[in-house]
C-alpha cells in the first residue's frame, strides 16, 4: 500500500479536498452544472439499521432531520442495509430494518414530508450504478479516502477489512446520483465521501456529456455527546454510559444519577457534553433557562450538581417516556411500516430507472473522443 497511506502531515489536506490533483487535470469548463440536468430529491440522506438508538443518535442523527423536515424541505431517506453489510451480517440489518423505520417516525420523521425507503429494494439499480462509476475513480484515490483511514486507525487492518470498505464511497455515490439529489446533508467527517459523489458525477459528465446532478454538500453541525461515564462517545458499545431509546425510566435515571461531571468551579468536556444533551432533549424554554442558571451557579464555585442532575434527569425521562408512548402507537398497526416503506421504494424506483436510462444512453451514445 502507498506509504503516503500512513503519512499523518497529509491528512488534513486529503480531509478538505481528497482528490484534487485528478480534478485538476480535467477542463473546468465539464464541471459546470447545465440547467437541462434536472434534480428529483431535494434534500438526500441514510440511516443505518444496526440496533437500538440512543439519545445521543437522536440528537446526531435525526435532529437534523426533523429541522429540515420542520423548516419546509422534503427529504427522502433510505435505509441503507446494503452499506451495514460492511461490518454486520446481513441478516442484522433485515432484522432492524423496520424498526429503525419506526424509531424515526416516532421520533418525529413524517412519511407525509418525508418519502423513506429500504436501500436493498434498488439493489439491482444501485449496484448497475455502482459497476458503471467505478471505472471512472482508481484504487489509489479510494485508498486515500480519510474515513477508510479512520476505519483502518479503529481496529480494522488491510488483511482483514472488506474490500467493501474501499468500495463504500462509490455505492455511496450511486445511493446519490441515482436519485438525483440536489443537496446532502452530512457531518464534517462524511464531507469527503460528498467530494466523491461530486467527483464521480463530473468525471463522468466530461466523459459521456451533462448526465448526472451534481449534488452540493450541506454541511450540518456534528454534536459529539460523551459517554456519560466520561469515557469516549456515547455508544452501544458502553451500555452503562449510554441512554438508550428501549431503556426503562428506572434505568434512565440510575444512568445519569451514576453520571460523571465537574467540581465546583470547573467544566469539564463530559459536564459540557451533558448540558449539550438535556438542552437538545428538551422544547421548553425554561428548561434551558434553568440549565444555564445552574451551570453559572457551578461555574461560580457553587455545589449545585445535583441540581443539575435533576433537571438533566427530568427531561430525559420525559423524552423517553413520550417517544416510547410513540413508537408503541406506530407500532400497533402492522400494516404502517411497510405500507410507508412501499410508497418509497416506488418513487426510489421511479428516479433510479429514470437515472439509469438516461446513463446507459449517455454511455452507448455520447461518448468523447480520446
Amino acid at each position: 500500500m502507498n506509504s503516503n497511506f500512513e503519512d499523518p502531515n497529509k491528512e488534513k489536506e486529503e480531509r478538505q479536498t481528497i482528490i484534487e490533483r485528478p480534478i485538476a487535470e480535467q477542463p473546468l469548463a465539464s464541471f459546470e452544472q447545465q440547467e437541462s440536468i434536472q434534480w428529483k430529491v431535494e434534500i438526500f440522506t441514510g440511516i443505518r439499521p444496526t440496533g437500538d438508538l440512543t439519545v445521543a443518535n437522536f440528537v446526531g442523527a435525526v435532529a437534523p432531520i426533523l429541522e429540515l423536515q420542520n423548516n419546509g424541505k422534503h427529504p427522502m431517506v433510505f435505509v441503507a442495509d446494503l452499506h451495514a453489510m460492511t461490518d454486520k451480517e446481513p441478516k442484522i440489518a433485515m432484522q432492524f430494518t423496520n424498526d429503525v423505520v419506526a424509531d424515526y417516525i416516532a421520533l418525529g420523521l413524517n412519511p407525509e414530508q418525508t418519502d423513506i425507503f429500504v436501500q436493498s429494494t434498488i439493489a439491482q439499480q444501485v449496484g448497475q450504478l455502482t459497476l458503471y462509476l467505478m471505472r471512472h475513480i482508481s484504487i489509489a484515490e479510494l485508498i486515500r479516502v480519510p474515513t477508510l483511514k479512520d476505519k483502518l486507525k479503529d481496529g480494522q487492518r488491510e488483511e482483514n477489512a472488506s474490500a467493501l470498505l474501499a468500495t463504500y464511497p462509490v455505492m455511496m455515490a450511486a445511493d446519490i446520483l441515482i436519485q438525483r439529489a440536489k443537496e446532502v446533508p452530512v457531518g464534517e467527517d462524511q464531507v469527503p465521501h460528498i467530494e466523491v459523489t461530486r467527483l464521480l458525477a463530473k468525471r463522468f459528465n466530461a466523459q459521456y456529456g451533462q448526465t448526472l446532478y451534481v449534488p452540493k454538500v450541506q454541511q450540518v453541525e456534528t454534536l459529539r455527546i460523551r459517554s456519560l461515564k466520561g469515557e469516549g462517545k456515547m455508544s452501544k458499545t458502553n451500555p452503562n454510559g449510554a441512554i438508550f431509546l428501549t431503556d426503562s425510566l428506572d434505568e434512565v435515571a440510575k444512568k445519569i444519577k451514576k453520571a460523571e461531571t465537574a467540581f465546583a468551579g470547573e467544566m469539564s468536556p463530559t459536564l459540557a457534553s451533558h448540558v449539550t444533551l438535556a438542552k437538545n432533549l428538551t422544547y421548553k424554554p425554561e428548561d434551558k433557562v434553568l440549565i444555564d442558571e445552574i451551570i453559572e451557579a457551578h461555574m461560580q464555585g457553587q455545589t449545585v450538581m445535583g441540581d443539575f442532575k435533576k433537571i438533566f434527569t427530568e427531561i430525559t425521562l420525559r423524552f423517553i417516556e413520550n417517544f416510547q408512548q410513540r413508537r408503541a402507537q406506530v407500532m400497533s398497526d402492522p400494516t404502517y411500516i411497510p405500507s410507508i416503506l412501499e410508497y418509497g421504494a416506488k418513487k426510489a424506483r421511479e428516479n433510479a430507472d429514470e437515472t439509469l436510462g438516461s446513463v446507459y444512453e449517455a454511455m452507448t451514445s455520447g461518448a468523447k473522443e480520446g
